[in-house]
């Protein structure tokens, strides 16, 4: 063979080598996790070149000209190296394992993300997954006990019903709701978001990490963001059940219809009076017949995938809560469809969820005391079916709550939208434009319809027992309607860039108009003709009509800048400027800064410790700014309530209702924070600890008028401050042992002073009973909400029967001036344990949670022993008379001469509790080893019990109590169906008519397709 030749063929040869290496490179794609969710920013290159890229915020790369046998090499901070050999393969998903050097969980802050090895603030996190085995119509209830810092203060066992959320104690007087934005979005709550959507919750607790939000952030920022799918994934289908049924986790102890007769008896002989009654031979169970079991429900049904340059996320799902209490449920129907999509340098994110709710209440139950045991189940005889009580076999008075409750037909309907779309321009690698539209439409539709009734046998003879609760002589309706929209505008800009790889900046520059609307229109009327007819058009007294128009704007402009030197040394600053239209022109606009700091003592070159590898401390300082919840708290308002002599006659004027306060201006909240974080043992061990101290100044307050001034509603001033100090800490330990894996965490909240300062004037709460007795006061240099009555010993008089007074200020005298603060109803500490395991297949959780140190006013109890009708509790039974002296139970009388009823330690009690909140065990079913599951991808089912057990000293239904609404705080405000909320600070621990909590038992069943 000549030369010539085999130069050729050495030549075609290298050609073709070079021909088939060239056709054998191609891309891959996948998404890089932490094992429980998306990772963004880590190094992808090909080892051996410097070919690579970033992943993306949602964890997603895709990596060109890669040939097979190409090593892949994954690294991230706080993570260790992972290196992978490609095979070819188009799809490629790569869980990384945390380093033992690191404590670098990714989480969501403001305009961002960040990891907690670079954070300079108190921010908690929280992944979807970890609540959604709670069974609530809530999913906020499904928070409580999962975080150091936040108390959820659940509304009992009611259906729906919306808690009470405190983040780090009281920081207001006018309202301590935390901010929830979702996917961006602005919102009032998160009442009405799917569980099962929610991918990761972020809880911003200091003034650095949520003084990006400005206004309103001052109670502490929820971020909630949704699944919006992964790219480069097949579409996956996952259907999820859970059916189960309430029963009443407990019961109390009231006496029956022959009891009740002897006590009414007792009652007269006390009084000297000689009526008796006789037994009537009615027992009936009320308690028994308003508390059943209720059927529970959650379906749900989800897909999710995504391709090269997109990702999806649709769900539909069902939720139905019968209630255990009879005239009361819940049902929720859920939909939801967010997408994502790269167009080369634009990102389109889109979040979409609709929801309804339907809300049924049972107004009744407990209100004012019991029904007395001797009113029957039913009466034909009498307009709408139900007895009632008579003088002559009930005594002076009384309700048949189960009659009203069942005869009254009330429905709230509402119906959300949320939807924000956010555009990402990539200018170049360094800048970033977004700019994020938002929308929160909330429309609710208050009925309520009271047919005509007559529940006492006694009225035509003048005999009549209560004639406002017992007789309805005109059926009354009402028909209301409330639409509020939020819009929201918020352009941002930022620069992210990393010199000589030691010097980290991040800065972002943003605007944010926000837009609130509110509009209601209704009417409340009597008689439609016939209680069949219920539609308002059929009404022929219109007695009220109901509406109100307002609109506020917030314009916001806010720059932060990050720094970090060599992941070591870290700085970050705040600065934002809100004006809003509440106040006047002159006092719009506030300005509030805040400045963090962190220090990686672990990453020092002197840092010898084995046993601690990871060790950050923090500081920080901020100022928020608070607006009142009114709209036009500055403007006086006008009404046509007065007549004047004009001419001769009458005519109608205009007469200011409301005095405002002109000069009105921001309420601040300043914070200091000091804190660490640190890990141990190789991570198994992970320690957060902060110290907190809030201050508020210029408090926004309602102030209470002189009658003489003409107004009745409370003039809104700045007319205090607050403190506010506390620690918290989080514990976490996980441990992998073959098989069986756990891990366990606690958290504890510990709340040193929450007190009111400098306030001009004692803040009232609402009152308990048709005498206006007030149990709550906010006072100068005292808890806010405390109470405040007599300290009376634990003995009655022996000879009278009354109870005995305490001297507190000891001189000598019991008057007025010994009345002093009798409980406080915030706690000294809350706290929470979970616990999760799995063995092979198996997987088990509990959840538990406590609140330590806080009283409850059990107005329940003094309606139920001390009120002048009703049923009684079994304490009664125990009362003083003439041969039963050594008791703690005064003498039963009905016009109570001694004052027995005013607000007093009697009724205090401790209202700390332990409670195994939620029990699961799950198994999960090897799919691939099992030929008859082949098409499933994942299967498992489970058995909960949520409610296991509660320790407690409390005597009444439960301790947890959230809100005074109901029972006699609001029945004077309003109209029916349509009643103010109480302010749930200045109320808090009031066991009104607390709806009694549920235990639940269900079974679930998962599946992904």
């Amino acid at each position: 063979m000549n030369e010539k030749l085999l130069k050729k063929l050495f030549y075609t040869a290298i050609f073709l080598v070079g021909f088939v290496v060239n056709a054998q490179t191609s891309s891959v794609s996948g998404v890089v996790t932490d094992g429980e969710g998306p990772l963004p920013g880590v190094n992808i290159i090909i080892k051996g070149t410097t070919l690579g890229i970033t992943s993306d915020f949602d964890g997603n790369f895709t990596l060109d000209k890669v040939s097979k046998e190409n090593v892949l090499v994954f690294s991230y901070l706080g993570f260790k190296t992972k290196e992978v050999t490609f095979t070819g393969q188009k799809t490629l998903n790569v869980a990384m394992e945390e380093d033992a050097a690191s404590l670098d969980e990714v989480v969501i802050v403001g305009y961002g993300t960040s990891s907690k090895r670079e954070a300079t603030s108190a921010v908690s996190t929280i992944k979807g997954k970890d609540i959604v085995n709670t069974v609530a119509g809530n999913p906020t209830n499904a928070l409580q006990g999962k975080l150091s810092g936040i108390q959820v203060e659940a509304p009992g066992g009611q259906p729906g019903g919306s808690p009470n959320v405190f983040i780090r104690g009281v920081n207001s007087l006018s309202n301590a709701s935390p901010l929830y934005i979702v996917d961006g979005l602005f919102v009032t709550n998160m009442d009405y978001v799917n569980p099962a959507d929610i991918e990761d919750i972020s809880v911003l607790k200091d003034a650095a990490a949520a003084a990006i939000y400005g206004s309103r952030a001052a109670n502490g920022v929820i971020l909630i963001k949704t699944n919006h799918g992964r790219k480069n994934r097949e579409l996956e289908v996952t259907f999820s059940a859970r059916v189960g049924f309430d029963t009443p986790s407990k019961k109390l102890d009231f006496i029956n219809g022959e009891q009740y007769t002897d006590y009414l008896n007792q009652r007269f002989t006390n009084e000297g009076s000689a009526t008796q009654v006789t037994y009537n031979g009615v027992n009936t169970d009320w308690q028994e017949e308003s508390l059943k079991a209720g059927l529970v429900e959650d379906y749900g049904i989800s897909i999710s995938g995504g391709g090269e340059n997109s990702s999806y996320f649709g769900s539909l799902n069902y939720f139905n809560q019968d209630g255990i209490l009879i005239g009361s449920g819940f049902r929720r129907l859920n939909a939801r469809f967010n997408s994502q999509h790269q167009f080369n340098k634009l990102k389109i994110t889109h979040s979409l969820g609709l929801a309804e709710g339907k809300l049924q209440n049972n107004n009744w139950y407990g209100f004012d005391a019991v029904t007395a045991p001797t009113i029957a189940l039913s009466n034909t005889n009498l307009d709408g079916g139900f007895d009632g009580p008579t003088e002559d076999i009930h005594g002076p008075g009384g309700l048949n709550q189960f009659g009203l409750a069942s005869l009254e037909d009330n429905l709230e309907t509402t119906r959300t939208l949320f939807t924000s779309l956010k555009l990402d321009y990539e200018i170049n690698d360094d800048f970033t434009a977004s700019v994020n539209f938002g929308a929160d439409y909330r429309t609710r539709h208050n009925y309520q319809f009271t047919p005509t009734f007559l529940m006492t046998n006694s009225v035509a003879s003048g005999n009549s027992i209560d004639p406002v609760r017992n007789v309805n002589e005109l059926n009354d309706l009402t028909n209301f309607n409330r639409d509020n929209i939020n819009l929201s505008f918020e352009p941002t800009i930022n620069y992210n860039k990393t010199f000589n790889d030691v010097h980290k900046l991040d800065v972002v520059l943003g605007h944010t108009r926000f837009v609130e609307s509110q509009s209601s229109n209704g009417l409340y009327g009597e008689n439609t003709g016939d209680n069949l007819i219920r539609v308002s058009e059929k009404l022929n007294t219109l007695t009220q009509a109901l509406g109100n128009d307002s609109k506020a704007v917030l314009l916001s402009y806010f720059g932060r800048v990050n720094y970090g030197y060599d992941g070591k040394y870290l700085f970050s600053a705040t600065i934002r400027r809100d004006a809003s239209s509440r106040f006047a022109k002159a006092n719009r606009v506030g300005y509030f800064p805040a400045f963090s700091g962190a220090w990686n003592l672990s990453s020092e070159e002197f840092w010898k410790s084995e046993t601690i590898n990871f060790f950050k401390l923090r500081a920080s300082y901020g100022e928020l700014g608070s607006y009142p919840d009114a709209v036009y708290p500055t403007q006086g308002v006008y009404g046509n309530s007065s007549a004047t002599s004009f001419g001769g006659g009458l005519a109608n004027g205009l007469a200011q209702t409301i005095l405002v306060d002109e000069n009105l201006v921001w309420e601040t909240t300043k914070t200091f924070d000091v804190g660490f974080d640190m890990s141990l043992f190789d991570s198994k061990v992970k320690i957060t600890a902060d110290y907190y101290s809030k201050n508020v100044e210029d408090a926004i307050v309602p102030i209470n008028v002189p009658s003489t001034a003409g107004v009745s509603q409370a003039v809104i001033r700045n007319a205090g401050s607050l403190v506010n100090n506390g620690f918290e800490f989080d514990v976490a330990y996980n441990k992998s042992d073959g098989d069986f894996t756990y891990t366990i965490g606690t958290n504890f909240s510990f709340n040193l002073k929450n007190q009111a300062k400098n306030i001009p004037a004692t803040i009232q709460g609402p009152a308990i009973d048709e005498d206006l007795r007030v149990v709550n006061e906010t006072r100068e240099n005292a808890p806010v909400g405390a109470f405040y009555g007599w300290v009376v010993e634990d003995k009655v008089d022996p000879l009278t029967g009354n109870f005995v007074r305490v001297d507190t200020n000891g001189d000598s005298i019991v008057d007025e001036n010994d009345i002093t603060q009798i409980g406080d109803p915030t706690p000294d500490f809350t706290y929470g344990l979970n616990f999760k395991a799995n063995y092979k297949e198996f997987d088990f959780s509990l959840a538990f949670n406590g609140v330590q140190g806080n009283e409850i006013y059990n107005v329940g109890r003094y309606y139920n022993i001390l009120w002048q009708d009703g049923g009684k509790l079994s304490e009664v039974l125990n009362a003083w008379t003439p041969t039963n002296t050594d008791t703690n139970i005064p003498v039963a009388t009905v016009n109570d001469a001694a004052g027995n009823r005013a607000p007093s330690s009697f009724f205090v009690e401790d209202g700390s509790y332990f409670r195994l909140k939620n029990l699961e065990v799950g198994y999960n079913f090897n799919t691939e080893s099992n030929p008859g599951l082949a098409w499933v991808k994942d299967l498992r089912v489970s058995f909960n019990v949520q409610n296991v057990f509660v320790l407690t000293k409390y005597s009444g239904y439960d301790p947890d109590v959230a809100s005074a609404n109901g029972g006699r705080s609001n029945i004077n405000s309003g109209v029916p169906g349509v009643r103010n909320s109480v302010n749930p600070l200045l109320s808090r621990g009031l066991d009104l008519r607390a709806y009694p909590n549920a235990r639940t038992f269900s079974v679930g069943l998962k599946a992904t397709f």
